[in-house]
Order: C-alpha cells, then sequence, then structure tokens
C-alpha cells in the first residue's frame, strides 16, 4: 500500500492531452518491420484469450537448452505494463516512458520508435483492417486507446475511453473485424486514500470503437443506475454511490454466441450491485446486457480502507476486494461442451454455460486476497484437456489459512485437479519479494510457461507438472541499448509471450512495494 500511495502522488496528479510523435532509431537495421505472420490475435493470442500458442518451435525436448540471445532495457520506471507483440522480424512493446519500440526480433535493435507522454499499460496488438493496412493498437494511462501504422510508427488517432477524470485504460482491447472492444477501468479506487475527496463516481464500462477513425459505436457501463449523493460529511463532501465494478482485462469474444465477455471487480462505495466481482456477457453487436453472474456479493472497497478502516471513505463493512482480474476464456471441454472459464483473486476458478452464465463446476484453490487467488491469467491446453492455473496467495491476504500459491492443472470437464506445483518460498526479504504466479501464463502443446514474483521463469511439462526449465531473470542485465540500465525484479503482470523461436518475458514489476525491474529478456534454444 505504500506503492499504491506512491503511485497516488505520481499518476494521480492529473491527465494530460496526447502528443505523439516517431523517431528513428540510428541503429543499424532496416526500418520497416515484416507484416505477414503474427505470435496471435490479441492478449490472449486468440478471440476467446485461451493463451495457446500452437506456433511454437520450443518443445519438451529441446526446452533445456533455452538461453539469452538479447536483452531489452525498457524505460521510463520499474513497473512495465506493457506486452509484446511478435511478427516474422519484429517485436512490438511500450513502456512507461511512453515509447512504443519496434525491436529487430534477432538482435534488439530498433526499427522504429514512437514517442508518447503517457505510460503504455496495455498490451499491444494488431489488426488488420478491411483496406489491407496492418494496425497497431494499445491503451495508454491517461485513459486513452491509440492507433498506429504498424508499417512506420505513424500515430493515426487516439479516442478517449471515458468522460471520468480517473479513467484508465489498463486492459487491453480486443480487435474483430474493424472493430475495438475496450475495458474500462479506474484510477478512483487510490483517489479514495484522499479524506477531503468525495468517493466514488466511476462506473465500469465496456465500449465498442471503430478501428479505422476510433469512433464510438456503442457503450455499456457495468453498472447502470449512475451515481448519486448518498451522504455529506463536513459539511461540503458528498458521498457517492453505487461506484466501481471496472474492468481490467481484455474482454472475451464469441463467434458462435455472438457474445461479448467480461470480468469485473469491486464496488467502490455502497450500495453494492449485482454487477461487482462478476462474470458479464454483452451483445457484440449493440452492447446490450445479456446475462450477469456474481461470485461475490457486497464486496464494497477501495484503498483508503487500507489506511484505515475509519478513514471516512472506507466503507463501513468493506469487503475482501475480490475482483476478476483475468479475463474469462472461451474452452471446448473433451465432451464437446462449450465453456466459459474464469479465474478470480478469491482463488475460485468457474466453468460456465456461455449462452446462459449457468455454473457448470467451480473449483478452489488457494486461500485468495486482496492480491491473491488468480490475478492476470488462465491457460487451456483442449488436446490435453487441462485448464492452467497461477496462484498468488502473496503476503497482502487478510483471508486466514495457509499460502496455496503456485501453479495448477485442472481437469476442462470437471474441474478436478489433475496435478500441482506448491511455489518454493526463495524470498529473504519479504517486503520486496514474494513467492507464487500472479502474471499471466501461456500454454503450448507440450508445456506451461509461468513467471514467479521471485523473478524466476520456468517451463512445466504440461501433462505432470514437471519443471522443464527455469532461469532466474532477478539480477543486472547487459542490453543492447547499453544506455539504459537494465535490471530484472518480479515477473508480473501480463507473462510470458512465446512464438515460434523466440521466448519473451519482461522481469521487474514495482507495485505493492517489489523490487521493480525494466528488462526485457528473449530467449532462443541453443544452437547445436
Amino acid at each position: 500500500m505504500r506503492d499504491a500511495t506512491r503511485q497516488l502522488l505520481t499518476i494521480g496528479l492529473g491527465f494530460v492531452l496526447m502528443v505523439s510523435g516517431t523517431s528513428r532509431s540510428h541503429a543499424s537495421c532496416p526500418s520497416e518491420p515484416g507484416l505477414s505472420r503474427f505470435s496471435g490475435q490479441g492478449w490472449g493470442l486468440d478471440e476467446g484469450n485461451r493463451r495457446f500458442q500452437d506456433r511454437s518451435l520450443i518443445t519438451r525436448d529441446n526446452v533445456s537448452s533455452l538461453e539469452v540471445a538479447w536483452v531489452f532495457g525498457l524505460d521510463g520506471g520499474l513497473s512495465p505494463h506493457s506486452y509484446p507483440l511478435v511478427s516474422e522480424d519484429t517485436v512490438f512493446i511500450g513502456d512507461e516512458s511512453g515509447k512504443l519500440y519496434a525491436l529487430d526480433r534477432e538482435t534488439g535493435c530498433e526499427r522504429w520508435v514512437g514517442e508518447f507522454e503517457h505510460n503504455v499499460r496495455s498490451a499491444v496488438i494488431h489488426g488488420r483492417m478491411s483496406d489491407g493496412q496492418i494496425r497497431l493498437f494499445f491503451g495508454t494511462q491517461n485513459g486513452k486507446v491509440h492507433a498506429v501504422d504498424a508499417k512506420t510508427g505513424t500515430h493515426l488517432w487516439e479516442s478517449p475511453i471515458s468522460d471520468h477524470a480517473f479513467a484508465l485504460s489498463t486492459g487491453t482491447p480486443s480487435f474483430y473485424r474493424d472493430r475495438l472492444f475496450v475495458p474500462v477501468s479506474s484510477f478512483e479506487v487510490v483517489m479514495a486514500v484522499v479524506p477531503l475527496y468525495g468517493c466514488c463516481t466511476f462506473r465500469g464500462a465496456v465500449l465498442a470503437l471503430d478501428a479505422s477513425d476510433g469512433s464510438r459505436i456503442w457503450e455499456s457501463f457495468t453498472i447502470e443506475e449512475p451515481p448519486k449523493v448518498t451522504s455529506r460529511r463536513w459539511m461540503f463532501i458528498e458521498q457517492w454511490g453505487p461506484s466501481g465494478a471496472p474492468v481490467w482485462s481484455a474482454p472475451t469474444y464469441d463467434a458462435d454466441t455472438g457474445l461479448l465477455f467480461i470480468g469485473t471487480g469491486e464496488n467502490y462505495s455502497e450500495p453494492a450491485t449485482e454487477s461487482s466481482d462478476a462474470i458479464m456477457a454483452f451483445d457484440a453487436a449493440s452492447g446490450q446486457r445479456r446475462w450477469v453472474r456474481q461470485f461475490t456479493e457486497n464486496d464494497v472497497y477501495n484503498m483508503a480502507c487500507n489506511i484505515s478502516a475509519a478513514h471516512p471513505n472506507c466503507p463501513e463493512a468493506f469487503g475482501p476486494d475480490l475482483d476478476f482480474g483475468a479475463p474469462p476464456m472461451l474452452a471446448r471441454a473433451r465432451a464437446g461442451q462449450k465453456l466459459l472459464i474464469a479465474g478470480q483473486k478469491s482463488g475460485g476458478v468457474y466453468a460456465m454455460n456461455r449462452a446462459t452464465g449457468e455454473l457448470i463446476w467451480q473449483t478452489y484453490l488457494g486461500r485468495g486476497g486482496y492480491l491473491g487467488g488468480v490475478h492476470w491469467g488462465l491457460a487451456v491446453n483442449e488436446d490435453l484437456g487441462l485448464v492452467y492455473v497461477p496462484i498468488s496467495d502473496d503476503n497482502f491476504s487478510p483471508v486466514q489459512g495457509e499460502s496455496k500459491a503456485g501453479l495448477y492443472a485442472l481437469d476442462l470437464d470437471s474441474g478436478a485437479r489433475v496435478w500441482g506445483y506448491p511455489s518454493p518460498d526463495t524470498c529473504e526479504d519479504k517486503l520486496l519479494c514474494y513467492s507464487g504466479f500472479s502474471a499471466a501464463i501461456l500454454a503450448t502443446e507440450d508445456l506451461v510457461f509461468a513467471g514467479a514474483l521471485d523473478g524466476m521463469l520456468r517451463a512445466f511439462d504440461a501433462k505432470t507438472g514437471e519443471v522443464r526449465f527455469s532461469y532466474q531473470t532477478w539480477q543486472e542485465h547487459q542490453s543492447v541499448n547499453d544506455q539504459v540500465a537494465t535490471f530484472g525484479g518480479a515477473i508480473d503482470v501480463h507473462g510470458p509471450m512465446l512464438y515460434e523461436d523466440l521466448l519473451l518475458v519482461q522481469s521487474g514489476y514495482a507495485s505493492f512495494s517489489q523490487a521493480g525491474g525494466n528488462a526485457l529478456i528473449a530467449f532462443r534454444v541453443r544452437d547445436p
């Protein structure tokens, strides 16, 4: 929570207008990237957010020969929050300084660099427009979505995602047929720590934008009722509600049903609503709400409660803050059933009927808590009939019980546990280092790649959970852009990216008092 206060002071001072340009690198690599094939479509590598990479040349038999090919030092801070997109010869990624890089895939040298005034906070995704142009899309911390030309980095348009002063573009947009589906979250949960702030007025939302120009097609709120004044204190500060239910992660599109699925967070202020800590379905064409399934009732929480339960902005009966931070995931069971899978910070994993939201099975792993349970993303291997679940369960949990931090495999048909890997406790400094798996993971035909909060990157046998490869990223690195001091730390947020012969991971995420870093590390199998 000390880190949250620092973010409040540095980030929450205001949002300013974006100005962008493109600078050319002086490195000796061609500036124009190849754009004929990509690592996947969107944050989850497909519209279903399955995080399954079927184009991998790294296998169970050769993964132990992985070695570092190059390291790039990300600029601007120690909590990088972007996620790379890979083409046949280029890696696209953003950083905290507001730069968007096109890096040569073989060497890490800069093809072009686009410059923006705000932190690139989402994954970089691509979209092939109906006219054949390839565009890159991403969100920035000041609550805007941007489009750039993938060949040159030329800025094409920017679009605000909300008229709320503290809206954030944290979750990655999803692209489908010249349309962007955009999640809307908020920094207001942190602003509540200010006693003079009247909490709270933000409502989570999902938007559909025209990807050609950023114009809005529809907007749907997670809380249908607009906030209103519920009380006053100290005669002049108004309290507002209902509020909250932000959308922190990428929307999931299902072409079979025409539905768009999102996960929501807690309410910021009372009264509680039925759409917080929930999975929601919307008609992708119109934005009309189709169904809501809530998994934790009456979860009303903001960060004022971490200062004191007596803080004027802390709800009287504040909840456990059990968001859905990971996007819902489409999967087909071996019996043929089309499932929607979701993981929650409670440690719960749920399988639902896509059309109705009906619960089919549920399994609880870990004790959960503020930063416990499932954070950023699951993965699935439909051929093996397994869903893979990273569990954090770190030191901040208000929930009593034993930490179950680790990586688990569940049977896709029943939710039964197939194997588990408990996180080893390697941390000496419990204030800077945690064990557990918070970052999203990635699966291939025979492996699962997962980065841990203690900086360790591992590859697991997909069938058995046996560790086939490990590498400690928490160290100083010699980078190809040696003017930027480069070192690793906790692995968090979006997790590993793999495409063909290349494995990428960002090491360093300083939020929640973890040891930060700024290393983008590229691995390849050693040439025999």
